[in-house]
């Protein structure tokens, strides 16, 4: 077995995977939602619902170092050897901080990195984006299918950021179900916040579906 096939057997794991984890947790919601439900099932379900939330999170971080490897093997991209070696360190770096974030507990170190995370996240998301417009309008030579999974890649990470700040309130209203205490004001807090990630979790099953079918030249 060469390099290039471990790549792609790795690059299409991360896509089953990080797929497949994000329907369970898109399932899951809805019975975090549920309020028919007891505290202490909703509680057990929505820990489920974080630890699988990770799936996808570090699948995300190591897609791309997978894909432009794959992409510059293949001669579509022409990246110089150190670029490809970067884009691994800086995707290393991010993996950590998803995992550290996902382990660590309150306090000033995680606040910081979280903030950073979620700017890192959105340079990401402009510079792909950026990137990929730029390989479709002729700036720079690649093929037309690399440009649009450019683009549509930093399109996730940027829905992935919008489903972050519609869950702004699922955190302190998810803590009162775990306290016991549940209340109406609660419950609509828990179908706002869950309510408002759906369409664009949606979009991120579009861009993933959308990317691979690009991948195997299916459009």
């Amino acid at each position: 077995m060469n390099e290039l096939l471990i790549i792609k057997f790795l690059h299409l794991v991360g896509f089953a995977y990080w797929l497949g984890a994000d329907l369970a947790v898109f399932y899951s919601s809805y019975y975090v939602a549920n309020e028919k439900l007891s505290p202490e099932v909703r509680t057990t379900t929505a820990k489920i619902l974080f630890a699988l939330d990770q799936v996808p999170r570090m699948c995300m971080t190591m897609m791309l170092p997978l894909g432009i490897t794959l992409a510059w093997q293949m001669k579509w991209l022409p990246l110089p050897g150190m670029i490809v070696l970067l884009t691994w360190l800086v995707s290393a770096g991010w993996l950590a901080m998803v995992i550290y974030l996902h382990a660590a507990k309150p306090g000033a170190g995680k606040t910081f990195l979280t903030r950073f995370d979620f700017w890192f996240r959105l340079v990401m998301s402009l510079s792909l984006i950026g990137t990929g417009v730029a390989a479709l309008l002729g700036v720079w030579t690649t093929p037309y299918f690399i440009a649009w999974k450019l683009a549509i890649f930093g399109g996730l990470i940027g829905c992935g950021l919008i489903v972050r700040i519609k869950l702004k309130d699922f955190g302190p209203a998810f803590g009162a179900i775990a306290s016991g205490n549940v209340s109406d004001d609660v419950n609509a807090a828990i179908h706002r916040s869950l309510g408002g990630t759906r369409p664009f979790v949606v979009l991120i099953w579009i861009g993933l579906l959308a990317s691979a079918a690009l991948g195997i030249h299916l459009i």
